[in-house]
């Protein structure tokens, strides 16, 4: 039987959040996502983080994996985090997919975010 204690923990059990990557098709931005994709499938490690910059004097974020620049968060995205930045505990994934229908690669990033006390 479980404990009251034990649904306290578990509303303090950080959310993930996933979130897609716009701008994949830009520049060589699939050339890098390909390469991604089979440095995730051989097991090697892809360093995820996210940058913060102004585009047309808009706040925008910037998603590099492995030094590369994969594409952007769509506005909403930008406006959650930034609301919600002292929650953010990091990036838990990187998903890159592949859409054979539209042969093009598209990537999702996972965030682990602290659930509100």
């Amino acid at each position: 039987k479980p404990q009251p204690q034990d649904h306290e923990n578990a509303c303090l059990a950080p959310m993930l959040n996933k979130m897609k990557v716009a701008g994949v098709t830009f520049g060589n931005r699939q050339e890098c996502l390909k390469r991604l994709r089979a440095d995730k499938q051989a097991g090697k490690v892809v360093n995820v983080s996210m940058q913060e910059y102004s585009y047309q004097g808009e706040p925008a974020i910037k998603i590099i994996a492995n030094g590369m620049e994969i594409g952007n968060l769509h506005t909403e995205d930008c406006d959650f985090i930034k609301n919600n930045q002292p929650r953010i505990l990091g990036i838990k994934d990187l998903y890159i997919g592949y859409a054979e229908d539209i042969k093009t690669y598209y990537a999702k990033i996972t965030l682990v975010i602290q659930n509100k006390t």
